[in-house]
């Protein structure tokens, strides 16, 4: 047995609702990965401590 509305707009409406929290998981996501390269590239680029 499902949890799902058993009525075709109900799940369309939820298929749309999830699918805009997809896209903006995959926004948050590529914002975190750029991120971290930028820091990545950042500490690859950081001149060595002084003697």
């Amino acid at each position: 047995m499902s949890d799902l509305p058993p009525d075709l707009p109900r799940l369309r409406t939820l298929r749309t609702w999830h699918a805009m929290w997809v896209e903006r998981l995959d926004e948050a996501i590529a914002t975190a990965e750029q991120q971290e390269v930028e820091r990545a590239r950042g500490r690859a680029r950081r001149p060595p401590p002084p003697d």
